[in-house]
């Protein structure tokens, strides 16, 4: 795992913690694919490239007043992948409900930028997706 592409997905988080779609942006790969299938919410669906990245993330803003990632972990992957298991803490613009999700992510460098992003809702699903645990077939 490379210590500059933790430092890489650390910055996006904290870009999107903050609300800084530009500082995010810096963040990703022209050609990113961000997958957010795997989503309990009505945003679920993969969004390709920085037009599709935008609008996902003007939907998930829009829907809440609050909405912090934060990395709890990071496990060695191969050197273009760094794999996390985040806390999301989120309050309802309309609502005013708060919750806290746990999942993992999966992040691919490449070139120096973000390429792909995959999240995962728990621990186990994300590591057998990069081959970390067995799939017990």
């Amino acid at each position: 795992m490379s210590q500059e592409n933790v430092e890489l997905v650390r910055r996006f988080e904290r870009s999107w913690a903050e609300r800084d779609l530009d500082g995010a942006l810096e963040c990703l790969h022209d050609e990113i694919e961000f997958d957010w299938s795997d989503s309990m919410s009505p945003l679920a669906g993969t969004y390709s490239g920085r037009d599709g990245f935008t609008s996902f993330w003007t939907a998930m803003l829009d829907a809440w007043e609050e909405f912090v990632p934060e990395t709890v972990e990071v496990l060695d992957s191969r050197p273009e992948r760094v794999v996390t298991f985040d806390r999301v803490r989120a309050r309802g613009k309309e609502s005013g409900i708060e919750m806290e999700s746990h999942g993992g992510m999966v992040w691919t460098v490449r070139e120096g930028r973000i390429a792909r992003v995959t999240m995962f809702q728990g621990k186990t699903e994300a590591l057998r997706s990069v081959g970390l645990m067995d799939t017990g077939a």
